[in-house]
């Protein structure tokens, strides 16, 4: 891949210190865009999250005849609809539902893989959801699921189960080849595969995951109220890795050598800690495209991708979702974009729209609309994946009105080295919930920490305690005339600086709880410490903060220091466009703005509405701005992104968000668009072979 890097500004010697550096890890020079600036223990190769969309074209040979705008016809659309998916083949791909309004019963895809609902356009072809289907006891309206699947709690994937290993060898960050022993079964070739490690039961002074199983890690329970991940001997594996098989060597001795794509993403994997490998029974390449989704009947989740390997929501209107809009469960480089997200049942702290739990690694959440949902994103748990160039607007939380919320980087233990890039949302928040987070990069989004009516929370920037290790880079934060104070942090476990004032704070860091506070879990400093900020804009400096000393946190454990402030003072204030493209993508519209988003962008479009219906939104035209006008914002570092643009000048939604449900399709906002725009996936025919004993 080739990467168009920043202008550096290097002396001999602080090149001669780059190159060493990079020859310690195994890396050129410049592998990666981000590499003048993070140390390697802080990020990952992000191109390969996310796969490149097939665009199946060879229809089923059963195609449903379904009997429209009828409601007592929902199981017999069922069964059509299930009949034509289980006559699909490795060249027969594609079921099409006609433009029309369906009542169904819940639809289940086959285990073969390969397989596309598609409809004739998100406002053409309706579906109306009337029961769920039982998605491998995770109830969703659509499941994309193997028929056969385990879970972290099956016991063929406990230690010793036919589906598990010790995880003995390759623990290095980026290893591509582990050693596992202690097997109930044979690794499997071609297939996902996840590796794990126990919580700690201590503070490390560094990386630290921990649970609600551990005193003073989390506030919503005791007693693994939410165990992510296997739980052993009293310990949750949180900690969690979907990986893809791509070799399987037995050396004859127990053992076996496993080769992985892509390679290990943590920096902290010990023997001490239990490490372990197990498998699922995943489907590969299920898509559903192109219709609606309407979840008001249903109780849980409007569309499930369990254990899934490349599988995609695209082009999609989903409504009125109980707990969540899409769940994606134990999955890898699944993709979720094109589509707009509207509304939930309840609005309640359990209201998301994409929900990633489980472990699931590499997924790619892109160009979507969020419209009156509560959590756009949310981590439950989840590793490696990218949430890019996604709107959320008018975020509702009924259980108190003043609250307002984004996304949601950590909500379990365990989620890590996953990037939030050119996004505009009102907040990015990682919370201390039931457990603790690490790694995370958080660069080139708008983040005004702002919605009409709002008071609490409203943060462009938070992290709590435990939430280590995170990087804040080329953001533009705040909103002019209601944010009136840089930063509150938590300076011992009880004390820290400007908790007063945590609502109207470009940044909160390491208090713990629900509010700037230090309660159960107690504050935590090294989240402070740890926090890696360079090259962002905030309405309170008006300025861009590239300051070296907030670019330079020294070491903490199983992490390493983030180069010097010397380096960073004479490092030019240049930024990559972005840390997962290496160049402007190909889905991106022509003579749009790239990138959208940053301190190095002077002519951005978007403002803020002056006055009128919609005083404080965020808007392209001074026609968006009823009854007011259109004033400038953000030093004009801010443009918008496509979402964005569909959902203002085609969808015509109100610059706040306001208003009931519109009219979607994405062909109609996205001309442009591949479907992917992402680098091929990691490939799936390698020839390694298992030898068998």
């Amino acid at each position: 891949m080739n990467l168009k890097m920043p202008g550096i500004l290097l002396g001999k010697c602080k090149l001669l210190v780059l190159l060493l550096l990079a020859a310690a890890s195994g890396l050129s020079a410049y592998s990666q865009a981000w590499s003048t600036f993070l140390d390697s223990s802080r990020a990952i190769d992000w191109t390969g999250a996310g796969f490149t969309v097939p665009n199946y074209t060879t229809n089923c040979p059963v195609q449903p005849a379904l009997t429209a705008n009828s409601s007592g016809a929902a199981s017999t659309n069922t069964k059509a609809i299930q009949s034509a998916l289980a006559s699909c083949d490795a060249a027969h791909n594609v079921v099409n539902i006609p433009a029309g309004t369906y009542y169904v019963a819940g639809i289940t895809f086959g285990s073969q893989g390969n397989q596309i609902l598609r409809g004739a356009g998100a406002s053409s072809t309706d579906l109306i959801m009337t029961a769920e289907a039982g998605c491998g006891g995770l109830q969703a309206g659509v499941c994309l699921i193997n028929g056969s699947t385990v879970y972290n709690g099956s016991p063929a994937v406990q230690p010793g189960g036919s589906q598990a290993c010790s995880w003995s060898g390759g623990y290095s960050q980026k290893s591509t080849s582990i050693t596992l022993s202690s097997c109930g079964g044979t690794p499997p070739l071609n297939q996902l595969i996840v590796l794990d490690q126990a919580n700690d039961q201590s503070d490390t002074g560094g990386i630290y995951i921990c649970d609600t199983n551990i005193k003073n890690c989390g506030y919503e329970g005791s007693d693994g109220g939410n165990n992510d991940g296997r739980f052993i001997s009293g310990l949750t594996h949180s900690q969690q890795q979907v990986a893809y098989v791509t070799g399987v060597k037995n050396n004859g001795n127990g053992t076996f050598t496993v080769t992985i794509s892509p390679g290990v993403y943590f920096s902290n994997v010990r023997s001490s800690q239990s490490p372990g490998a197990w498998w699922m029974n995943n489907v590969s390449q299920d898509g559903l495209e192109n219709l609606t989704v309407d979840g008001s009947k249903l109780a849980d989740y409007n569309i499930s991708l369990d254990s899934c390997y490349q599988c995609w929501v695209k082009g999609v209107r989903s409504l009125n979702a109980a707990r969540g809009h899409v769940l994606i469960w134990e999955g890898a480089n699944d993709v979720v974009r094109d589509n707009y997200f509207y509304g939930a049942q309840s609005h309640a702290s359990d209201s998301y729209a994409v929900e990633i739990e489980w472990g699931s690694s590499g997924m790619l959440i892109e160009n979507n609309i969020f419209q009156q949902t509560t959590f756009p994103v949310m981590f439950g748990q989840g590793s490696g994946s990218v949430i890019g160039y996604n709107l959320a607007i008018n975020d509702v939380y009924t259980a108190s009105a003043s609250f307002v919320f984004g996304g949601d980087a950590s909500h379990n233990a365990g989620s890590e080295m996953n990037l939030w890039e050119g996004n505009v949302m009102p907040t990015i928040i990682a919370d201390d919930a039931w457990g603790s987070s690490d790694q995370s990069t958080i660069y080139r989004n708008l983040l005004s920490g702002w919605q009409a009516g709002k008071s609490d929370l409203t943060v462009p920037l938070l992290l709590r305690s435990w939430v280590r290790a995170y990087n804040f880079i080329g953001n533009i934060l705040g909103h002019s005339g209601y944010h009136n104070q840089y930063e509150t942090y938590a300076t011992a476990a009880q004390s820290g600086i400007g908790s007063a004032e945590e609502n109207t704070s470009i940044y909160s860091i390491g208090w713990g709880n629900t509010g700037a506070m230090c309660g159960t879990p107690s504050c935590d400093p090294t989240t402070y410490r740890s926090l890696m900020r360079w090259g962002n804009w905030d309405v309170v400096n008006n300025a861009t903060q590239w300051n070296s000393s907030e670019a330079s946190p020294g070491a903490i454990s199983y992490v390493n220091s983030n180069f010097t402030p010397s380096y960073f003072s004479s490092l030019a204030h240049t930024l990559p466009a972005s840390l997962y493209y290496s160049s402007k993508p190909s889905w991106w519209p022509s003579g749009k703005i790239w990138p959208p988003v940053g301190p190095d962008l002077s002519s951005g479009n978007l403002g803020i509405c002056n006055g009128g219906t919609f005083a404080g939104a965020e808007a392209t035209s001074a026609g968006q701005c009823t009854g007011g006008n259109l004033g400038s914002a953000w030093a004009n570092h801010a443009t918008s992104i496509p979402a964005q643009d569909c959902y203002l000048a085609v969808m015509h939604g109100s610059a706040d968000g306001s208003g009931n449900v519109l009219n979607f399709d994405a062909s109609q906002c996205y001309t442009t668009s591949s479907g992917s725009g992402m680098s091929p996936a990691p490939a799936t025919g390698l020839g390694a072979t298992v030898v068998q004993q």
